[in-house]
């Protein structure tokens, strides 16, 4: 059975190892996934057939960032990194700590996008590692989302348009901003979702609210509305959804129901509490053999 993944944040470094290879940079993030996936499935599925082959679409190379890589300095974001990286600190709090939350971090000063007290205060009640998550993650989707170089956009879709016409997958598992990129290629040209018998998205932000929900395009319904949901891409047969309950990225866990029609399950994991947005420990979980083994058996 084919399969297909598409990869998330950052991954930057495949291409630079590759020397900015673009054939080598698929091959290694594919021959990762494919060793990650088969990890998971001889520890947790041994009676299911093994996957033979996982390629991965790239597409890091489209995303010319504003945080050098290997940082996390959110003082380097950009304007609209910075409004989502203070937007994504409102949800990720308020989800933990309640409107309460919510309130002292939209109350930063004069500009409502000042991110320094937003960071510190991420730091003291939840540690450095989810300030610096949330910041390349806000740094990713703030050059996939720039409405003034939407060539980015378009040509990362397009990857992700020309993988599926290429190989025709039957599963697709898209991890991070990889399940954005493919939620809106599937949603543009329902055509491509022709054959997909499973979509399984990981860590995936699509529900965020005023980060990504907002934004996708096409857009689930009339902005305003209250109530209005996305769909399941269309022709896609299933969809199923893993998150870690301590994943940052991935907010609400288990709640994208609520924001999305057609969404067959909604996995809460608890994967790894040094790293709960990893695709290794996804690809590796129970879970996603058990899925997988429904479907691949």
């Amino acid at each position: 059975m084919s399969v297909l993944g598409v990869h998330g944040i950052g991954n930057r470094k495949y291409f630079t190892r590759a020397g900015d290879d673009l054939a080598l940079a698929n091959r290694a993030i594919g021959a990762d996934w494919l060793r990650w996936i088969g990890q998971g499935g001889a520890k947790y599925a041994p009676t299911r057939p093994p996957v033979e082959a996982l390629p991965v679409v790239y597409y890091a190379d489209c995303l010319d960032q504003d945080i050098p890589m290997g940082t996390a300095d959110v003082e380097s974001l950009g304007p609209l990194g910075r409004e989502l990286f203070v937007t994504w600190a409102e949800e990720f709090g308020r989800a933990g700590l309640g409107e309460r939350w919510a309130d002292q971090i939209s109350q930063n000063g004069t500009h409502k996008w000042l991110v320094r007290k937003p960071a510190e205060a991420l730091v003291k009640h939840f540690g450095e590692q989810v300030r610096d998550l949330l910041a390349r993650a806000s740094d990713s989707l703030a050059c996939y989302f720039d409405p003034l170089d939407t060539g980015r956009r378009e040509k990362v879709r397009q990857r992700v348009a020309d993988a599926l016409r290429e190989h025709r997958p039957r599963v697709v598992l898209a991890h991070s901003l990889g399940s954005v990129v493919t939620y809106e290629t599937l949603c543009a040209d329902p055509d491509l979702g022709e054959g997909i018998d499973l979509l399984v998205t990981l860590g995936s932000p699509l529900g965020v609210p005023r980060v990504v929900f907002d934004r996708l395009d096409p857009a689930p319904g009339v902005k305003g509305m209250p109530g209005v949901k996305g769909i399941r891409p269309p022709r896609v047969k299933r969809w199923v959804n893993i998150a870690d309950v301590g994943d940052p990225v991935a907010l609400p866990p288990g709640r994208l129901g609520e924001r999305f029609e057609g969404l067959d399950e909604d996995i809460t994991v608890s994967l790894n509490v040094l790293n709960p947005h990893g695709v290794k420990n996804y690809l590796m979980c129970r879970e996603l053999a058990d899925v997988l083994g429904r479907h691949l058996g």
